[in-house]
């Protein structure tokens, strides 16, 4: 088998997204012959045919179809890679809002600001920390990093993984409560204005509205688990952040929720943009006590 190229890919990609081979050899900056040759190579040194030329124009062929979803991936990420090496040596410079919730801001957020000030430290970065997903879209932020099952349609991101719950309590008031049923414990719970969240919606099928003490903010909750007030479904980044707070394992189901690194669609095509938006991605995908 002769190996793979992405040189020789993107002709496949050029031809396969334009549709015929002038569109492609203007595209790529060759000559139509150029294309031609390269494609024809490809195909030989790899026994498949990949479009089935016609009056029309190039169609791919099913072998081509199943390479085209590959080849898509590979040209966003040498886009990502030249964003980031054309920005390498200068650096990004000015200010730029970032929108997220409260726990992510006190939880992740700085350990990322500071690779991020490391290598472009002529950025200012302002960040408006709200847990309301209306004042989030509002806040004017270049960049949001926000969780949720979708984005709203003004918005244009990617989703860098999940956040996962679990219920967690201080080790005393699991100590003496371990035995009692799941309608029995104390719970504190999110506040109504989250009763479509994922934990409003656990909550609702599974405690109801029985909880003592409610809050808009996973932190407080958190904090109030920790006085062994009761039980709490936290994200699992917060419980494990918190002292005086242990998992409580005897609940079966975990749910979860998308996080997401956005911004408007009119900002979507600035560059520097472009480049903040994939560093927190990577980001918040390698960070071993974040999203998963």
């Amino acid at each position: 088998m002769h190996k793979l190229r992405w040189d020789d890919l993107q002709y496949v990609h050029a031809v396969a997204e334009h549709g015929s081979l002038s569109a492609a050899s203007r595209l790529l900056g060759v000559n139509h012959a150029t294309v031609l040759r390269r494609i024809a190579l490809l195909e030989t040194s790899h026994d498949v045919k990949l479009f089935d030329r016609g009056t029309d124009g190039y169609r791919l062929r099913p072998e081509g179809r199943a390479l085209l979803a590959s080849l898509k991936l590979m040209d966003h990420a040498s886009a990502r890679i030249r964003r980031s090496l054309a920005l390498t040596s200068k650096g990004i410079e000015g200010t730029f809002r970032l929108a997220t919730t409260d726990a992510i801001a006190c939880l992740l957020l700085p350990k990322y600001l500071k690779s991020l000030a490391d290598t472009h430290p002529n950025i200012n970065i302002e960040v408006a920390a709200s847990n309301n997903p209306v004042d989030m879209s509002l806040s004017g932020a270049e960049i949001l990093i926000r969780p949720g099952k979708e984005l709203p349609p003004e918005l244009s991101g990617v989703r860098a993984g999940s956040i996962h719950f679990a219920v967690f309590g201080a080790p005393e008031y699991l100590e003496r409560t371990s035995d009692l049923a799941i309608d029995e414990h104390k719970w504190l719970g999110v506040a109504p204005g989250f009763a479509k969240s994922t934990v409003g919606e656990w909550q609702f099928s599974s405690v109801r509205d029985r909880f003592e003490f409610s809050a808009d903010s996973f932190l407080t909750l958190a904090n109030m688990a920790a006085q062994g007030l009761g039980l709490a479904m936290l994200p699992v980044f917060v419980g494990q952040n918190t002292q005086h707070l242990v998992p409580f394992d005897h609940f079966p189901t975990e749910p979860e929720t998308g996080v997401w690194v956005a911004t408007h669609r009119e900002f979507r095509e600035q560059t520097n943009i472009e480049v903040l938006m994939d560093f927190f991605t990577e980001a918040l995908r390698s960070d071993p006590v974040g999203v998963r």
